[in-house]
């Protein structure tokens, strides 16, 4: 359940990728699939940081082929599809709202199905990150 397969670290915060949960719908593209990240970050600076205009936003995830996709709003609309499609899965919209958040206290963690990403469905996923940090991480 705690497994991580890619983090991300600098001086701020520690942002790790549990699973991609992979599911099909008719909303995504012919040819496409979509995929929602369960990801957890922790602010380890002594600081209050802005988490969503500075990191979750720009949450990337790239392919074998150096395709990049952004998480985004879109995202976010991938993530409410799943959630109300699949009842088991519960989304703590605390942490999820935190993760976003202009103001994620120091010394503070959330963990959450956070992006959701539209992909093609022979994509391999080798890649995770915060693009606008440049942060990049191996996905296992």
């Amino acid at each position: 359940k705690n497994a991580v397969i890619s983090e991300l670290k600098n001086d701020d915060v520690k942002i790790s990728l549990h699973r991609f949960i992979e599911f099909n719908d008719s909303d995504a593209k012919s040819g496409n699939k979509f995929l929602v990240a369960d990801i957890s970050i922790e602010n380890i600076s002594g600081k209050s940081i802005a988490m969503g205009a500075d990191y979750t936003m720009s949450i990337t995830i790239k392919d074998s082929k150096g395709n990049e996709y952004r998480s985004g709003l879109k995202g976010e609309g991938i993530v409410s599809n799943y959630l109300t499609k699949n009842g088991s899965e519960q989304q703590d919209s605390k942490a999820h709202n935190l993760c976003f958040s202009d103001n994620f206290p120091a010394k503070t963690k959330a963990r959450s199905l956070l992006c959701g990403f539209e992909i093609p469905k022979d994509a391999k996923i080798i890649s995770f990150g915060v693009k606008k940090k440049n942060l990049w991480s191996t996905v296992k």
